[in-house]
């Protein structure tokens, strides 16, 4: 009953939807203002339809009815409530039932704001649009990937999968669930993809607006101006969503390193750059033609790669550890995928001739300058990425072989686009004075030599990151003060809210990509196998095997853990207890590190392989990453700034256009 009640749901939230995209479509084409009550009551019921349906895949998941194929496959008995809520983005089906319900969830917030103004004409081309995606992805679970699939058993002892009872059979019931990926039963996993996945739909609502802008020939910032809150929501999102994805790999995949440049995780930065370059670009539509036309090109960008990342996470043709099996979605996905490139990128063809600036460039050091100069470094990130993440597709299409792009092809190609953004970013914020940009310069290249010697290493490439980093930040101390300086005879200057929390947000970027910056270039690593009390040297710290335990029962869910001891000169010992995890239901293990952090650096261990007895042989990463925790600390300022610089866009929306303008 509940499959079938599930299934029908989708199908009303489908109808409803593809109604709704009827009604707007004609309205738009006959340059009405009707049927608009219409359009907002099949919106909200297809959305109550989905949302319905949603909170029935919850139920049989949190239940355990294991008749359910996605219960059976992603959950079992053992598992608490939360697990099995969270099983619902761990598997193919389920995220993308998940999917389908925040998009109908966005549309009906979208379909219920206020239509004053310029945007009311607005309205029957943006609800075409979203009513468009959402019709296809309600369609993608209902027909392709259905979360009510049931388990039933043939005559001839077979289990078959299917949301009806194929003849013959009968409903089967496991007793228990195979359960979920131990992998993604850490905390950060629990709140990791529904981040993205806000991330990434609300980019849909701003996407809608600058198509439906360019059918209309309103080259205004009306768009930009009615999706602003959206923008910056969404990139907030999406940026707290990596965060958690890296801290996630950093503490519970035990290899070492919160960044892989897996091809799932590069689907997720390339969106994340391209609509950086928007946010950027979106205080300057109104006074500057050129950046006008590179607003379009990255909402563009960025809901097409959002798009074409889910084509690669979820249909499987690409190897990763955040990547599902191979499907049948493959081919409906690339066409949904074709579709929204032609109807864009077609758009913005044929408006090309009306977008052409006719003003000439601004100076380079002007603040649109510096946005062109920046939107091309983020351009050409995105294009390294994708040409990384489409060479294994591309070099087997080509010669039949299946080639990975090495790590250091991104690194190094990165490296000089990022310095680049870097000192960019500097000059935007320093006032047009020399004497300012040589103490700026002067401020980094000392630090950068204290750190040095503060951390006893350097090498080339951290002592150019520190000093491009170090440059931002000192150009943003000195932008602060150049601020709090009163004019002569004038009042004390006013200081716009959005100001600060930009100056916060691009601090807190600065000391992410700090801690980035040191881990990855003067990071320690020893990878051995040691016997109690046996030592090995990493950096400058000693390090000595104390002991190994197997635990009494291979059942309890630490099965073996060992301990490591750092010592240093004058400083306190620190231990650290990499383990390693059992699941009883999976009847897997993973190997959980250890990790001990300051200021300074991070001491890290993780076991790599185990032969399963006491004191017997481990391999044992052993690492000391300088600086690590200032990613984190970073992160969290780049957030409370972002977060900061929304609510300053939503309650004084010409605040930020105001104050850049003057600039």
């Amino acid at each position: 009953m509940i499959a079938n009640i599930g299934y029908l749901l989708l199908v009303l939230g489908m109808v409803c939807s593809a109604l709704a995209a009827a009604i707007s479509l004609f309205t738009f084409v006959k340059n009405k203002n009707t049927h608009k009550t219409e359009i907002k009551f099949l919106t909200i019921t297809s959305t109550l339809a989905v949302s319905a349906a949603f909170l029935l895949a919850v139920y049989v998941l949190v239940i355990s009815d294991f008749n359910f194929e996605m219960v059976y496959d992603n959950t079992s008995l053992e598992m608490n409530l939360l697990q099995k809520i969270t099983a619902v983005w761990g598997n193919k089906s389920g995220s993308l039932l998940f999917w389908s319900f925040l998009l109908s969830l966005c549309v009906s917030v979208t379909v219920l704001g206020k239509w004053k103004g310029k945007k009311e004409s607005y309205f029957h081309g943006v609800m075409l649009l979203l009513h468009l995606i959402n019709v296809f992805f309600i369609a993608l679970i209902t027909f392709r990937t259905n979360p009510f699939t049931r388990l039933w058993l043939t005559s001839q002892g077979d289990v078959v999968a299917a949301v009806f009872a194929p003849q013959g059979t009968q409903a089967f019931t496991p007793l228990d669930g195979q359960g979920l990926n131990p992998l993604l039963k850490h905390t950060g996993m629990v709140i990791h993809p529904p981040l993205l996945y806000l991330g990434f739909i609300l980019y849909f609502v701003p996407f809608a607006f600058a198509l439906v802008s360019l059918w209309k020939k309103d080259y205004s910032a009306t768009w930009i101006e009615t999706t602003r809150g959206w923008i910056l929501l969404a990139w907030i999102f999406l940026t707290a969503g990596i965060l958690l994805g890296c801290w996630w790999a950093y503490d519970i995949l035990g290899w070492g390193g919160y960044w892989s440049w897996d091809p799932v995780e590069i689907a997720g930065l390339m969106p994340w750059l391209s609509a950086l370059g928007l946010i950027h670009c979106m205080d300057l539509v109104h006074t500057d033609q050129h950046i006008r036309r590179w607003a379009y090109r990255h909402i563009i960008a960025t809901v097409l790669l959002i798009v074409f990342g889910i084509y690669l996470s979820r249909t499987g043709v690409v190897s990763s550890v955040h990547a599902y099996s191979q499907s049948s979605i493959g081919p409906p996905f690339m066409g949904f995928f074709l579709f929204l490139v032609l109807i864009s990128l077609g758009s913005l063809a044929a408006r090309a001739k009306d977008l052409r600036p006719q003003q000439e460039h601004k100076p380079a050091l002007s603040r649109p300058g510096l946005v062109r100069v920046l939107s091309l470094c983020l351009t050409a990130l995105v294009l390294i990425c994708l040409v990384g993440v489409t060479l294994p597709l591309t070099s087997q299409a080509l010669s039949g072989q299946r080639t990975e792009p090495a790590q250091i092809y991104y690194e190094w190609n990165f490296a000089p686009f990022l310095i680049i953004i870097f000192v960019t970013t500097a000059l935007g914020f320093l006032p047009p004075k020399e004497r300012l940009i040589k103490i700026a310069a002067a401020i980094a290249l000392f630090f950068t030599t204290l750190l040095g010697v503060l951390l006893g290493k350097m090498n080339l490439p951290a002592f150019v990151g520190f000093a491009v980093i170090l440059f931002q930040i000192a150009a943003l101390l000195l932008s602060v003060l150049n601020d709090l300086k009163p004019s002569a005879g004038k009042e004390k200057k006013y200081i716009p809210f959005s100001r600060w929390a930009s100056i916060l947000l691009h601090l807190g970027f600065a000391l992410l990509a700090l801690g980035v910056v040191s881990s990855s270039t003067l990071e320690e690593t020893q990878v051995v196998s040691l016997q109690n009390g046996q030592s090995v040297a990493v950096a400058d710290w000693q390090v000595t095997k104390r002991a190994s335990q197997v635990e009494m029962a291979a059942g309890e869910q630490v099965l073996f853990a060992e301990e490591y001891q750092f010592n240093k000169k004058d400083k306190t010992d620190v231990i650290l207890t990499p383990h390693i995890l059992w699941y009883a239901d999976t009847g897997s293990t993973v190997s959980v590190p250890s990790i001990h952090s300051t200021l300074a650096a991070d001491r890290y261990a993780a076991i790599l392989t185990w032969d399963g007895t006491t004191n017997g042989d481990t391999t044992v990463l052993l690492s000391v990453f300088p600086l690590m925790i200032w990613m984190w600390i970073g992160g969290v300022l780049l957030l409370l700034g972002a977060l900061g610089y929304f609510i300053a866009a939503c309650k004084y929306p010409r605040d930020a256009i105001k104050k850049n303008e003057q600039l």
